[in-house]
């Protein structure tokens, strides 16, 4: 099972958030206010559309925690050993450029 077949579901939940994202981005652009008033953009975002937000940032959150907790301990170690890796070879890069 490769990466993309793997993180299939967390694509069909993040691309449709995405597109809702930018269109209320279109819709209420956060940094220009309308109007003479001093207070612009993000004071004027209607209630509805925070906590929209957080819902989805919670939701997003808890998706992330449950698909973390379904690692096996094979994946476990795959990912702290590639990240072993990246610390070597970044390590060995400043080494070789003399970087303290």
């Amino acid at each position: 099972m490769n990466v993309v077949e793997k993180n299939r579901g967390a694509l069909i939940i993040i691309a449709p958030l995405v597109i809702a994202l930018i269109v209320v981005w279109v819709i209420y652009d956060p940094f220009h206010g309308t109007g003479s008033s001093s207070e612009g953009g993000f004071a004027k975002t209607p209630l509805w559309i925070w906590v929209l937000g957080v819902g989805i940032l919670g939701s997003l959150i808890g998706y992330g925690v449950s698909q973390v907790r379904r690692r096996t301990r094979g994946e476990a170690q795959l990912t702290q050993e590639a990240t072993r890796d990246v610390y070597r070879r970044e390590e060995a890069d400043r080494e070789r450029q003399n970087l303290p």
